[in-house]
């Protein structure tokens, strides 16, 4: 957990500064801008890293797993370029037709291309690490990921307090943390042949997981803030990314539980079966109830204090929506593990169904909470994250019934 603690301190850090730092507005391009990033790299992550993570291979295997890994880098580095140069197209067109209201929302989108193929690389090699069991250099670079991107934003933000300046600092602190981590996960050549062959082979299992990422981004805890940017503008985007900063250490938790969660399930499958995966997944989700509960209820408890020392007075009336969404990102923890499960048992159809129905149902909430402005807003992503919470409850059990009835 060393890497997410590295990343989720860096992460409060440059936040809080650029809280200060930069007018509201900015400070919301800002989040709009990670938000977008991160509706782009939930393509990446469900194509490419997750497919990744758990192509398992057996004890003996390993040459034939170090070609693979780095076949699989080359199709990541393909997908990372792709994804970006179509978000930076799409911007184009739509600063074309966008009136200028929405030109702010236009230029993060821009900024999220630039920004994307360096840290989209950088997440893959840090799954590459952790799945070959090298944590300690994971978080050597996630520590050179945190310090760079504090001093390069900080720096960025003290000369020009605008989104344009600041986004520069995402990218050298990947490029810094990528360079950290390729003496122990330097791609081999694979001939192209090779790297067509393993797209084919996963374009099943990658492509019904990158269908499911388009309702998941409506309600993730990392890009909703696109949704409420669109719905409620600039303003409350930066107020929910000022929540989003004092929360952000239990999502560093969820995300860092996560990145060996799911290779440790895939293994429990493979050598015991559907009970050991459910049994790792069940420690999973204790283990997250204990770690983000304990950090979100003292967030909840503190909140007027913590947001009045944190941003100086800059997010006034902030204390109910942190409560709300401390409880919220609690919820969106607890419904990781459930996802896991589909995940492993490549139940990415039902995985589709639950997350368009939470989809809808967040976009209607959201819309529904609009005349009560941001605590409106944070109600209702509350509320559908619990909708999220029973529906995944129930489509994991059926599966894993139905996964064990046969030998039963």
């Amino acid at each position: 957990m060393a890497d997410q603690g590295f990343t989720g301190v860096g992460n409060i850090a440059v936040f809080a500064y650029l809280g200060r730092a930069m007018p509201v507005e900015q400070y919301g391009a800002v989040g709009m801008m990670i938000g977008v990033h991160y509706f782009i790299a939930g393509f990446h992550r469900s194509a490419i890293v997750l497919p990744f993570t758990i192509d398992h291979r057996e004890e003996g295997q390993e040459q034939a797993g170090a070609s693979r890994n780095s076949a699989w880098c080359w199709l990541g580095l393909l997908c990372a370029i792709g994804l970006s140069a179509g978000l930076a197209g799409i911007a184009l067109c739509l600063k074309a037709l966008a009136p200028q209201a929405w030109q702010w929302a236009i230029t993060a989108l821009f900024l999220a291309a630039a920004i994307s193929p360096a840290m989209l690389i950088w997440e893959f090699a840090r799954r590459w690490l952790f799945k070959i069991g090298r944590a300690e250099i994971v978080a050597a670079a996630s520590f050179g990921f945190a310090a760079t991107l504090c001093l390069t934003a900080a720096a960025a933000a003290s000369i020009n307090p605008t989104a344009r300046s600041v986004c520069v600092g995402w990218i050298v602190a990947s490029a810094v943390a990528t360079a950290i981590t390729l003496p122990f996960a330097w791609p081999r050549f694979v001939p192209l042949r090779k790297v067509r062959a393993l797209a084919r082979e996963n374009r099943g299992l990658g492509g019904v997981l990158a269908a499911t990422h388009l309702p998941y981004a409506v309600y993730s805890s990392a890009t909703v803030v696109v949704v409420i940017g669109i719905l409620f503008g600039p303003a409350a985007a930066g107020v929910f990314t000022a929540a989003r900063t004092l929360t952000n250490p239990a999502i560093s938790l969820v995300s860092a539980i996560d990145s060996t969660d799911k290779p440790r399930a895939a293994r429990a499958l493979a050598n015991g079966g559907v009970g050991a995966l459910v049994h790792s997944v069940m420690q999973t989700r204790l283990l997250i109830v204990v770690s983000t509960g304990l950090y979100l209820g003292l967030v909840a408890v503190f909140a007027a204090p913590l947001a009045k020392a944190v941003f100086h007075g800059q997010f006034p009336d902030l204390a109910l929506p942190i409560r709300l969404l401390a409880l919220a990102f609690f919820l969106f923890g607890l419904n990781q593990p459930s996802e896991t499960i589909m995940i492993v048992l490549r139940a990415g159809r039902a995985l589709l169904t639950v997350r368009s129905i939470t989809a809808a149902a967040t976009i209607a909430a959201l819309f529904a909470a609009r005349p009560w402005g941001v605590i409106g807003m944070a109600g209702a992503i509350c509320l559908t994250q619990a909708i999220n919470l029973a529906l995944l409850a129930l489509t994991e059990r059926r599966l894993a019934r139905s996964a064990t009835g046969p030998a039963s």
